[in-house]
């Protein structure tokens, strides 16, 4: 008698998420596999650790070809060496590294106490299964440093660091960046109107003659502040609002986790 195909599947083992996937040390390579499905382009500048999640058993759909995806890599985590100047962890962390001198002494401290989470991907097919929560609290169940960290562009929409256990750190908007968004506002440009940059400019544009000398002023005293001393300032003001609109709305956010707190650090 022939089955119907609801009875087929009936029939076959049922297997949970956690039994499918095998996690593992991995290599660059392994990200490479899967970062094309990254929002960032390229791959991390280092690599000190790579956490993997295979595919170690076969799917309904492997073994209907032949068992092919089995050992597959459907999730990747990359830890690297911290940069050495970081606002964010200067915040969170009291100016830990701050009086620390010359260049060299808080570079090897930097490097001694902290990793960062650079990159976290999962495959398109895996995702909503919580693969990167489970990523991220690997790394933090064996640490090897006294701090993990990660900066996550899209971290106020997909809080799964916070999930895994790492604390949010939102920093003040500095004195600079205050005084812009209240500027702004003060023509009618708040929030998440800055996301629409030709629209945005030319409302400025269309100011009062006074009026938008003075915004454009305080947009010019803003990017004076907010590329400090670096060479090549920007002067052009429709350069200086794209500016704007990348560190006001696009801020990251900062993830800490003091691993002192958990099981100690690994060796």
């Amino acid at each position: 008698m022939i089955k119907t195909v609801q009875e087929r599947f009936a029939g076959l083992p049922v297997v949970a998420i956690g039994d499918c996937l095998e996690l593992g040390l991995g290599s660059i390579r392994d990200y490479q596999a899967l970062s094309g499905y990254h929002y960032k382009a390229g791959k991390p500048a280092t690599a000190s650790r790579v956490l993997v999640l295979r595919h170690g058993r076969a799917s309904v759909c492997d073994r209907y070809r032949g068992c092919q995806g089995v050992g597959r890599v459907v999730g990747v985590l990359v830890e690297s060496w911290p940069v050495l100047d970081c606002r964010q962890r200067g915040w969170a962390l009291r100016g830990r590294y701050s009086g620390l001198g010359d260049t060299v002494s808080r570079g090897g401290a930097v490097n001694t106490e902290v990793r960062c989470i650079s990159r976290v991907v999962i495959h398109p097919q895996w995702r909503g299964l919580g693969l990167a929560v489970r990523l991220v609290k690997a790394a933090l169940v064996e640490p090897t440093t006294i701090f993990t960290e990660a900066l996550a562009a899209m971290g106020r929409v997909h809080p799964f660091f916070e999930r895994a256990g790492m604390t949010a750190y939102h920093q003040p908007p500095a004195e600079h960046d205050s005084r812009l968004i209240a500027v702004l506002a003060s023509v009618g440009i708040e929030g998440v109107g800055l996301a629409g940059l030709e629209q945005i400019w030319g409302r400025i544009r269309a100011l009062p003659g006074a009026r938008e000398r003075w915004v454009l002023g305080e947009l010019d005293r803003w990017s004076s502040r907010a590329l400090g001393r670096k060479s090549g300032r920007c002067t052009d003001p429709h350069e200086q609002l794209q500016l704007a609109q990348r560190r006001l709305l696009c801020e990251p956010v900062y993830y800490l986790k003091d691993n002192r707190d958990g099981a100690g650090v690994a060796g």
